[in-house]
């Protein structure tokens, strides 16, 4: 599966910063994503309408330090 990293903006704004194919690869590129910014950012499955994780955010949810990616 393809999944979509959005950066989300103080303002309400949404930007796309790419597309990563696997589950794994996403979070791994979200993480790196997260680091360069201290925007929120998404990860998410557009066919389905399903955000994956969140990093940055007031409420920041999905794979912790611990979960290996595989």
């Amino acid at each position: 599966m393809d999944y979509d990293l959005f950066e989300h903006f103080a303002d309400g704004s949404l930007v796309w910063r790419e597309t990563v194919a696997g589950h794994a690869a996403a979070i791994r590129k979200l993480r790196e994503l997260a680091e360069k910014t201290r925007n929120e950012v998404r990860a998410m499955h557009i066919p389905t309408n399903t955000l994956i994780a969140a990093m940055n955010g007031p409420e920041s949810w999905g794979p912790g330090p611990a979960d290996h990616a595989s």
